[in-house]
Order: structure tokens, then C-alpha cells, then sequence
């Protein structure tokens, strides 16, 4: 994961420390899905459609988008 990845998590989980908790917390699989997603839209990489809608689902369940 690329630093200023990591660094806008760190942020993000600083500013809202009151989505951390609870059932619609990100399991490590969607973190690391929604992660890689990411990865290949900053690398300007094409992004398979389910996945790229599966992640945009999963941001808005946690209030990120």
C-alpha cells in the first residue's frame, strides 16, 4: 500500500474514531479489497466494473464517499 494511502486511513480513522466500531465495521478482506481498488484507479489502471461497484458499495456503507 502506498504511503499516502496509509496516511489518508490514519487520518480518516482520527477524524472519525466513531466508525470504528460496531457491525458495519470493514472486515480486513474488504479493507484490503477497497485498498487495492484504490491502488489501481491512483496507478491509472482499469478497474473491473462489479469490483469498482463493490468497493464504491462498501465506502458508502462506512460513510467514506
Amino acid at each position: 500500500m502506498s504511503t499516502t494511502l496509509k496516511a489518508r486511513m490514519v487520518r480518516l480513522e482520527k477524524l472519525y474514531p466513531d466508525l470504528k466500531p460496531g457491525p458495519e465495521r470493514m472486515t480486513d478482506k474488504e479493507l484490503d479489497g477497497v485498498i487495492g481498488v484504490l491502488q489501481q484507479l491512483e496507478a491509472g489502471e482499469i478497474v473491473d466494473a462489479a469490483r469498482l461497484d463493490w468497493a464504491t458499495a462498501v465506502m458508502h456503507r462506512e460513510g467514506m464517499l
